[in-house]
């Protein structure tokens, strides 16, 4: 830029020049006298002018270039350094609105130089925020990034923590779309601290709304939806209609998600209410659209049909093509779905892949070319049919979208199938089980890290609530001493204040070796668990170079057993008690764990725990937990092999004053007939009959209407 050439010249000779240079640029001869006034010389003048010039920056930008021009060479001549400052920062936001981004940059520069000559430290704070915004908009993430943090530092120094706020905002956004996944679950905390700090409910609101969406993205959908419950609550405290609909739609997202699908209705329902009063067409095309998903999930496709129309009708009046072409693809879905309007399911698929190829949406023609293969094959057409599921297939595995090569693998694996090609067939169904273990592997990994992310959460929110609680004492106690002292005399204070230090000193040491003992068996128990989740990823990693399926079977099984120990760590670091578990929670999540690894697409078989409130020592619940874990993996593995569904039920109570049972029963096939658990050589249950002996547990088998093991110990439970 040409401005960029003067910064070699003398400070006042500088600002005449770029004076001139933009009456040249603005052409402020060409405007009337309503866009040209006197600036007094007073710095109070100058100030009002100023404070003009900003109402009219969006609209007007070139009017108020000129009267910034103005306020600028009063400023010089009256040796006004903020009024400099002011002029240039403003001319840098009219020049922003010109969309030239380099000149406004430069100028935002300059107020900068002299805010900081005036120690106008809220002013320097906020043209650095100003230029973060510039950098980001040219893309440029890096810098945009350096601007933020320095403003948000200037910002805190001055304890102006609504900007502070601000910041972090900025922040967030800045390193999500660098990929820094950890500094933004900082960044999330750090905000929803500090708006509690400044008590402002409209920006708590915000705060587990914007924590709520960083959940959905990490798929964290039990923290997502508590932050969601806690944004719509203070939305309605607040009575800010926008947030209350951003905030219920929000809640409707996490239960979709959760696939807890009458409860998102029911959700999507009052903000349909909501956003029909606001007149937002575009939330509301959204609104229909989830309650569209909604109904289809629930098998109701009649409804479903109905709401997914209604969001296309909005979207065709707006015109906004991907959304529309989004609209096009769920309508015609629906239709594939009813199974009784193929030809409407064409028509609206081929409009979706006009707009695509039009607004060259690579991911939008996935999809298309994905149900546009269903329809083919529905209608007996497999050679098209298949084409058309190989594009979608290049394209997904392309831009690496997993849900739709899922889809279209299974969908080509059956297609080939038919045609005879049954090599084809055979490749794709290896593709889309290999597909299926990923997905449902992630969603294990990413199970694990939700406990450790709310332990976070949960650490940071007490210590919020210990800082206000010390700030209430404080209080409290300033104003008992001031009572005590209008009741007593000085000299009966001063003891009493002396005798309640040596207490309280007394009482600090004892409780500081009691917090020193908790934290090292916390720790000690964190670094177990993390150690044995290393150890199972390392397995796992394994098992992927693996081509030989026993193998493999038996490293996925050993993995399981870590996982299992790991798991008792994990509650035992989550707890207060550091040497007794809590087994009936242990159950529950281990064969949750369990059935997300074992359990078959399309599978209905179910697990129930039932278990009484025992609480076990560690030297038995390691045992017990794996013995638990073989026993219902050989449930998972081999008692449903010939069918699709079933039941698996785990029993832990007592059976006498010190005696409890643990029982793992099915109703599968059953084991082969003479089969005797004791002198079988399968490693499975050899590890049961020792960790059996090594708790001096007696251990009973019956075989009938499925299998059952028991386990009868001795516990002071």
């Amino acid at each position: 830029m040409i401005l960029n050439g003067l910064c070699y010249l003398p400070m006042k000779q500088t600002c005449i020049t770029v004076v001139g240079l933009l009456i040249i640029l603005t052409g402020c001869h060409r405007f009337g006298p309503s866009d040209t006034i006197s600036v007094p010389g007073d710095t109070a003048g100058i100030n009002s002018t100023i404070r003009y010039a900003t109402t009219i920056l969006q609209k007007k930008p070139d009017s108020a270039l000129c009267i910034l021009n103005q306020t600028l060479q009063k400023s010089i001549r009256a040796e006004y350094i903020n009024g400099i400052g002011d002029s240039y920062e403003f001319m840098g936001v009219a020049f922003f609105y010109k969309f030239n981004y380099d000149t406004a940059i430069y100028l935002q520069n300059k107020a900068y130089d002299y805010y900081r000559e005036s120690g106008n430290k809220n002013r320097m704070a906020l043209v650095l925020f100003s230029l973060s915004y510039d950098y980001s908009v040219l893309q440029d993430l890096e810098k945009s990034l350096v601007f933020a943090e320095k403003s948000k530092e200037l910002y805190a120094e001055i304890k102006n923590y609504p900007k502070v706020y601000d910041c972090l905002e900025a922040l967030a956004y800045l390193h999500n779309q660098l990929h820094h996944s950890k500094a933004v679950d900082s960044l999330m905390q750090e905000m929803v601290i500090t708006a509690e700090k400044i008590g402002d409910k409209k920006k708590m609101a915000n705060s587990y709304y914007n924590l709520g969406n960083h959940y959905i993205d990490q798929a964290y959908l039990n923290l997502a939806i508590e932050a969601f419950y806690k944004a719509l609550k203070l939305s309605e405290q607040s009575g800010d209609s926008v947030e209350i609909a951003n905030a219920t739609g929000s809640v409707g997202l996490a239960h979709l998600y959760l696939q807890e699908y009458d409860k998102a209705i029911e959700y999507y329902l009052r903000q349909e209410k909501i956003l029909s009063h606001q007149n937002n067409q575009y939330e509301l095309s959204i609104t229909y659209t989830n309650l569209g998903e909604a109904y289809n999930a629930l098998n109701n496709y009649s409804i479903g049909l109905n709401y997914h129309l209604k969001a296309l009708s909005v979207r065709e009046q707006m015109n906004f093509k991907p959304a529309l072409s989004n609209s096009l693809h769920n309508v015609a879905n629906t239709y594939y779905l009813l199974n009784d309007s193929i030809d409407k399911a064409f028509t609206c698929t081929e409009r979706s892949m006009r707009i695509d190829r039009e607004i060259n949406n690579e991911k939008g023609l996935a999809k298309t070319f994905l149900l546009l293969g269903k329809l083919q094959l529905l209608k007996n057409n497999y050679s098209p049919g298949i084409e058309n599921l190989e594009r979608s297939y290049s394209i997904a595995q392309k831009y690496e979208e997993p849900v739709i090569l899922q889809e279209a693998s299974g969908a080509l694996s059956k297609a080939y199938s038919k045609t005879g090609n049954y090599k084809r067939a055979f490749d794709y169904l290896v593709i889309n089980r290999r597909i299926n273990d990923s997905i449902v592997s992630g969603k294990n990994i990413k199970r694990i890290t939700q406990l450790e992310l709310q332990h976070v959460y949960d650490k940071k929110s007490n210590i919020l609530e210990l800082n206000h609680l010390s700030e209430k004492l404080e209080f409290e106690t300033r104003l008992k001493r001031k009572r005590t002292e209008l009741g007593f005399s000085l000299i009966l204070g001063f003891i009493i204040i002396i005798s309640a230090f040596f207490v309280y000193k007394s009482y600090l040491r004892s409780r500081k070796a009691d917090k020193v003992k908790e934290s090292l068996l916390k720790e000690i128990h964190h670094r177990v668990k993390n150690n044995l989740m290393v150890i199972s990823s390392l397995l796992n990693l394994q098992s992927g170079h693996i081509t030989d399926d026993q193998t493999r079977s038996a490293v996925k099984e050993s993995q399981s057993r870590v996982k299992s120990m790991a798991l008792i760590h994990q509650l035992l670091y989550q707890t207060e008690e550091f040497t007794r578990i809590d087994f009936p929670k242990y159950l529950e999540q281990l064969l949750a764990s369990l059935q997300g690894a074992y359990i078959r697409p399309g599978s209905k078989i179910q697990y129930r725990v039932y278990a009484e409130d025992i609480h076990i020592d560690i030297d038995t619940a390691i045992p017990l937990g794996l013995i638990t874990n073989e026993l219902a993996t050989n449930a998972y593995k081999y008692a449903f092999e010939d069918r699709d569904s079933g039941e698996i039920d785990v029993v832990f109570k007592k059976v006498s004053v010190t005696k409890c049972m643990l029982s793992v029963t099915d109703n599968g096939k059953g084991l082969p007939p003479g089969f005797d658990p004791e002198n079988t050589d399968t490693l499975g249950l050899k590890l049961v009959r020792i960790l059996s002996r090594q708790i001096k547990a007696s251990f009973e088998f019956r075989n009938h209407n499925g299998s059952s093991f028991s386990i009868f110990f001795d516990e002071n439970c």
